[in-house]
């Protein structure tokens, strides 16, 4: 690859952890009753309990 491939590829990639940072917090404030082991078990963890 060239560097300025490797380089957007990298601020990609920072651009992108940001974003889910700023969305998570935004949630925990949001849903600050909830623990995130709840929230993972409803959101991410639900289509293992159909499959067994």
């Amino acid at each position: 690859m060239t560097d300025s491939m490797i380089s957007f590829l990298v601020g990609l990639a920072v651009v992108l952890v940001v974003a889910a940072v700023m969305l998570a917090r935004r949630y925990m404030r949001d849903h600050k009753g909830e623990g995130m082991s709840q929230w993972l078990d409803a959101h991410h963890m639900g289509w293992m309990h159909h499959r067994h």
